[in-house]
């Protein structure tokens, strides 16, 4: 029997891909070509929900922690340099304060703590960013969560009641899943209760978090199906709208070297009438002038000659002129 896919993992390997598939960059052709059906997924999502439960197992947050997890590990190493800081420095600054002194700062770093240990048995990669550490993200392979761990929000209603500190009374903890960085959509939460705190939920936090990076992984491969296949249809519907603009331009420019045709044969037509009519009428003069002995007979030929030359170079007849028009209007 295979193995099962781990949560969050692409099903294809993709080689110089970037690291998130679901962002790749498809050419024309690629998109063009065969799509198939839409992905399938063997295993229910129940299932995998009952496979990483099997593997985290129980969660708890113990009061006292023994050993921290390195991402957390690294906020105390900087909170503890400010408190060196603020030690030696002759004039502290309040910015310089350690971050992590309260009971709520180290209730929230416990928590975190036990959730990334949770987290990393499915291959889950945590890392916290910002002083204070609030910005939460967990990986997955392609697969990135954003969460936050803080107070609750509340409306300007409800406004939170500040002690003589500056603190808020509230020290309630409220963790959320996020649809994306900086989004304000919450695809899950929980808080403290009064009758229950938010450790006891624990481990079902860490399987909704393992779980959320499949349930996004899905999501991602039907959403990216289903872009291909309407951006198929879009390249599909403007080639067959440029190939209906070409045979439109084709036949304009059928139609315009027809006219063209027409009209050099019309003036062609013209041209040969007049080269005749040219012809008629140094013959006639010809044999007036033979008759009349007052004008030279050397000017009169230089005259004709000049004439007859005249018809020649307007008598589409000669040389075939006639056919050469054609040839240069069906290369144009």
């Amino acid at each position: 029997m295979l193995p099962m896919r781990p949560p969050g993992m692409d099903d294809e390997v993709s080689i110089a891909s970037g690291g998130n598939v679901s962002h790749r960059y498809w050419n024309e052709e690629e998109i063009l070509g065969f799509v198939g059906a839409p992905p399938q997924f063997a295993e229910p999502i129940e299932t995998v929900r009952a496979r990483i439960a099997e593997t985290v197992e129980h969660v708890a947050v113990p009061h006292k922690v023994r050993n921290w997890h390195p991402t957390i590990d690294r906020l105390l190493k900087e909170d503890e340099k400010r408190r060196e800081k603020q030690v030696t420095d002759p004039y502290p600054m309040s910015w310089d304060k350690p971050v992590f002194d309260t009971p709520f700062e180290r209730r929230r770093l416990r928590v975190l703590n036990s959730l990334f240990f949770a987290v990393a048995r499915m291959n889950g990669k945590p890392s916290v960013h910002g002083r204070e550490g609030r910005e939460i993200r967990i990986s997955f392979f392609q697969q990135h969560l954003c969460l936050t761990l803080d107070r609750p929000k509340r409306s300007n209603r409800h406004a939170q009641v500040l002690n003589t500190t500056g603190q808020s009374s509230d020290t309630r903890l409220c963790l959320r899943i996020l649809s994306g960085f900086g989004s304000e959509t919450v695809l899950a939460f929980w808080q403290d209760e009064d009758s229950q705190k938010l450790e006891m939920h624990m481990t079902d936090i860490a399987i909704q978090v393992i779980l959320t990076s499949e349930i996004q992984y899905r999501e991602n491969a039907l959403r990216q199906y289903q872009w291909r296949v309407q951006r198929k249809a879009e390249l599909e519907e403007e080639q067959r709208k440029r190939k209906l603009e070409a045979e439109r331009a084709e036949k304009e420019r059928q139609k315009r070297i027809e006219q063209a045709r027409i009209n050099r044969l019309l003036r062609d037509a013209a041209a040969f009438q007049q080269a005749g009519e040219i012809r008629k009428y140094v013959e006639v003069i010809r044999l007036a002038m033979a008759r009349d002995s007052s004008s030279s007979m050397d000017e009169v030929e230089q005259w004709s000659k000049w004439a007859l030359a005249q018809a020649d170079r307007i008598d589409p007849a000669i040389g075939g002129r006639f056919l050469k028009a054609v040839q240069d209007e069906d290369a144009s």
